[in-house]
């Protein structure tokens, strides 16, 4: 495969796979492309649910501390039942102190009066679990726009190398039809008209590459957006030597003078909320072992009442109840040193989350620079690549150049070029990646 083809791939796949957040002016279609995205996207769709999902959980939480009523209603059958014979005004009477028929319809209320901060503790652990769902949703959906982006912009690299590539096509096949003129003259020989025509194939295949991975990205965007026909009309404006000269330039970011803006990572606030999740199941385990009060009453309706026992009457019960926990065989010193130890792992996940931002940025910077600098050295070559096959042109019509040499030209314009725009498509994929590691919004 040719060098420079194998270049736009890797840069394709580094693109898919790194850079998020997009340059300050966003193209209307790609605008309306990553709202689609965030739309149709189903991984986003069965995130929201699952937010919902927990946030009913946190209504359950607070459902601790309201009463509970039940209705409830039985029937017994009991034999034998305690009697006994006692003699009443002078004759023996059998009296019977419990009923065979049993009957006990009633209404049970219960409500937990105070459990020493347990319930409010729960309803922070499940907010805090809400915020983790909802942050995890931010990458989600920060993700799923890089993605859109990337192959936004992947479809106009490709577009764009495509129309360089029809070039050369061009260009060699003007060259073939030259000197296949000078070998009926006698001027050029039959291995330097085949060597074009070989030229000519090569860069038609080339092109059909390139095409395949077109349709690839096309496929991306319509995996990530749900629209079988993407608008992609403006993708290709975007490498127009314009549109390059007028976009702000891409600087380094400064790690010296502004952490501040770390903060605004993703990943890192993410960490953080973990923290925050695993403090709160510190608290909810040193709570676990602590009593409860509760009231409880009934009243309904129930047979078994002396003299009458078989008539059921109105009755009324009500008390409190205090649940001490004694011993549970270490299971709440056992369940805070879990805990606290999630802590302390979550704790240096933030730390990890900080050190990879810095890292990455830092690698960002490199790349950055050492991008710009190339770029700066290529628009040098195009321009002398390109007058050089301006005067291998002319002396090839003059009949004083060798193929060699006229191939040696064409393709040092074609490698300039292409050079120049993978590494303008490498500056934007960097100013992506920028934005998403300080987690600026795409939109």
């Amino acid at each position: 495969m040719n060098p420079t083809f194998l270049t736009i791939s890797m840069l394709l796949t580094v693109g898919t796979l790194q850079a998020q957040n997009q340059p300050a002016q966003l193209p209307d279609d790609l605008r309306a492309l990553v709202q689609q995205a965030n739309t149709n996207y189903p991984v986003l769709k069965q995130q929201q649910q699952q937010i919902q999902a927990s946030e009913v959980r946190v209504d359950i939480a607070r459902t601790a501390m309201k009463p509970n009523v039940s209705g409830n209603a039985s029937y017994q059958y009991l034999n034998p039942v305690a009697k006994a014979t006692l003699p009443i005004d002078g004759v023996d009477r059998t009296l019977q102190f419990a009923p065979n028929h049993n009957l006990n319809a009633y209404f049970g209320v219960g409500q937990t009066i105070y459990d020493w901060g347990r319930t409010n503790a729960a309803v922070k652990q499940a907010g805090d679990n809400v915020q983790v769902l909802r942050r995890n949703l931010e990458i989600t959906q920060q993700s799923l726009a890089y993605q859109v982006a990337a192959a936004y912009y992947g479809v106009g690299f490709l577009q764009k190398s495509l129309s360089v590539q029809d070039s050369v096509i061009r260009t060699a096949g003007a060259n073939v039809r030259l000197l296949v003129t000078r070998l009926q003259n006698g001027d050029a020989l039959q291995y330097d008209v085949l060597s074009q025509q070989v030229r000519v194939k090569i860069a038609q295949n080339r092109k059909i590459e390139i095409q395949n991975q077109l349709e690839r990205q096309l496929a991306t965007l319509t995996y990530l957006t749900g629209n079988p026909n993407p608008d992609i009309s403006k993708a290709l404006d975007q490498f127009n030597l314009e549109a390059m000269s007028g976009r702000v330039v891409t600087q380094p970011f400064n790690l010296a003078n502004d952490t501040q803006s770390l903060l605004g990572n993703k990943d890192v606030q993410l960490a953080q909320d973990r923290v925050r999740q695993a403090e709160t199941d510190i608290l909810v385990s040193n709570l676990s072992g602590r009593p409860s009060l509760s009231f409880t009453g009934s009243a309904g309706f129930r047979n078994g009442y002396l003299p009458d026992i078989n008539t059921p009457k109105f009755n009324v019960a009500a008390g409190v109840v205090l649940a001490v926990p004694i011993y549970a065989g270490k299971r709440y010193q056992l369940q805070n040193q879990n805990a606290q130890l999630t802590l302390n792992a979550n704790r240096y996940a933030v730390e990890n989350a900080n050190a990879q931002v810095r890292q990455s940025i830092a690698q960002l910077n490199a790349d950055i620079r050492s991008n710009q600098t190339r770029l700066v050295n290529l628009e040098t070559q195009v321009e002398q690549a390109q007058k050089a096959l301006q005067i291998a042109n002319a002396r090839l019509r003059n009949g004083v150049i060798t193929n060699v040499e006229l191939q040696s030209a064409e393709t040092g314009v074609e490698e300039a070029e292409l050079g120049r725009l993978n590494f303008q498509y490498q500056l934007m994929l960097n100013q992506l990646e920028l934005k998403r590691l300080l987690g600026e919004s795409l939109l």
